[in-house]
């Protein structure tokens, strides 16, 4: 009578070195990923061309606004808007090159588990839960309307304001 058991421990053994390398592999890229998560939240501060304006964030959102105090004097309102509007813009360039470096080698060489081994967690929905929306593009620069400033006193306005409401 022939032994079956010796070539199926063999192949289970094989099997089963060959999962536990592709969990230690998940393992490793998990870890990096979260290196990697830790690298893109880092802090970036932008100057305007200007220099009125600094803005600091991260790839979440901006977490500071500074106008330099002499803005007032060097600027109009529509040119310092404009050098927020610039240093906004020029962070979210920045943290999504951040994001991009910290997370781009990671997406292209990891395999994802998932595929290989049904039940098996998934690197790509990993990275998806950990790498937020891009930044949306700025609106285009709307024009506030004047303020209406009603400087004539008409005969209504008068009786309202210098009579009594109860008689």
């Amino acid at each position: 009578m022939d032994d079956w058991s010796a070539p199926t421990r063999a192949e289970n053994n094989a099997l089963r070195a060959q999962i536990d390398s592709m969990l230690d592999t998940f393992n490793a890229e998990k870890s990096a990923l979260l290196d990697a998560q830790a690298q893109a939240a880092a802090l970036v501060s932008v100057w305007s061309a200007d220099g009125l304006v600094r803005v600091s964030g991260t790839i979440a959102g901006v977490s500071e606004v500074h106008i330099a105090a002499d803005a007032f004097k060097k600027a109009t309102p529509e040119s310092l808007g404009s050098s927020v509007t610039e240093a906004v813009t020029e962070l979210a360039r920045q943290t999504s090159q951040v994001q991009q470096r910290a997370l781009g080698s990671l997406t292209g060489s990891m395999p994802d588990l998932s595929d290989l081994v049904p039940g098996a967690p998934s690197m790509k929905d990993l990275i998806a839960q950990l790498t937020p929306p891009s930044p949306p593009l700025p609106d285009p620069v709307v024009e506030a309307p004047e303020r209406l400033v009603d400087d004539t006193d008409d005969d209504e306005g008068d009786y309202f304001r210098n009579r009594s409401y109860l008689r």
